[in-house]
């Protein structure tokens, strides 16, 4: 059945969406990293399709072009890092990540021009999807917000952590929590928040409407990652089949001991007990360095998964 196309409104919202992610962050002190398709969570097997499948629908006609010319000279595929560009050809012609940010993003995407693209499963809850593609883009925004205001508190906290080691070890005062470690602390606790709702944004409302699977929401996380894995299981092609389980791969990752799902219960249900260079329990607590780089590798593993779903769906056998 092919997909009714979007209302207008919507083609709007996902325009300013793909606006404000592309403007709204650049120069504003958010790593360029956090803007960039690193790839760290897709099997080095799917990279390739995955950045080919969503090419014709990159927002930017020159960002288009020069990620096509990138994935045609892409030889091999250099080791994932945090920070470093995934493509060997902006490597090759001396681009840092910071001048290519909005290059190296593939979420952003013209939207609208996949949708009409698509045909859906005529069990798919078409107006459920739609506005669930809108909900996980907003969500993504709003992770993104987070990491902005943290990233001066950052540099704020290493200059106090500096200016503290000056103080005379024979002070009798000693200093048990700043203003500023909890004023970090608090972003990275919203991101966190923001990113398992990306996950169940993901599951319940992009998934499981677009191939009509009900009723999950309501099921423990296993459960609901095995449900929608039956509900899939015969009706993949092999392709399709390589990108669901890198899905199911990273799906199941975050719900493993001190993954995201348990790290998000212990920040939102302990978080007096959070802050191990000052207050925490520290068997069990992260330090703020420790969460703030958890927050990142989640937002990347988020961020392909998300990836890997749209590839999933525009290789389907229906695709036009």
């Amino acid at each position: 059945m092919k997909a009714q196309l979007p209302s207008q409104r919507l083609s709007r919202n996902l325009n300013i969406l793909v606006i404000a992610r592309s403007a709204y962050f650049t120069n504003k002190g958010l790593s360029p990293s956090l803007l960039s398709t690193l790839m760290l969570f897709i099997n080095e097997k799917n990279r390739l399709p995955v950045a080919t499948s969503v090419l014709p629908f990159i927002f930017d006609n020159n960002n288009r072009r020069l990620m096509s010319k990138a994935i045609s000279e892409q030889e091999d595929w250099p080791q994932p890092e945090l920070g470093k560009s995934i493509w060997n050809y902006f490597r090759k012609l001396g681009i840092a990540p910071s001048q290519n940010q909005q290059i190296d993003d593939l979420l952003q995407l013209n939207y609208a021009k996949l949708l009409e693209r698509l045909d859906v499963p005529d069990s798919a809850d078409i107006s459920l999807f739609w506005g669930g593609l809108t909900d996980f883009l907003v969500n993504s925004w709003s992770i993104l917000e987070e990491f902005r205001l943290a990233s001066p508190l950052a540099v704020k906290m290493e200059n106090e952590a500096h200016e503290l080691s000056k103080t005379p070890k024979n002070s009798p005062f000693s200093r048990l929590i700043g203003w500023t470690d909890m004023q970090f602390e608090h972003h990275l606790l919203n991101s966190f928040l923001r990113l398992r709702a990306g996950w169940d944004k993901l599951a319940d409302y992009l998934i499981a409407p677009y191939y009509g699977v009900p009723n999950i929401s309501k099921k423990t996380w296993s459960k609901r990652i095995g449900r929608l894995d039956k509900e899939l299981s015969d009706r993949l092609n092999t392709k399709q089949e390589h990108f669901w389980q890198n899905i199911l791969e990273n799906a199941r990752a975050i719900a493993q001991a001190r993954g995201l799902r348990d790290v998000r219960d212990f920040e939102l249900h302990k978080i007096a007990l959070r802050s191990r260079e000052t207050l925490g329990n520290k068997q069990s607590a992260h330090s703020l360095k420790q969460l703030e780089q958890a927050a990142i590798i989640e937002h990347h593993r988020l961020q392909d998964s998300f990836l890997l779903f749209l590839s999933l769906i525009l290789n389907g056998p229906t695709i036009q």
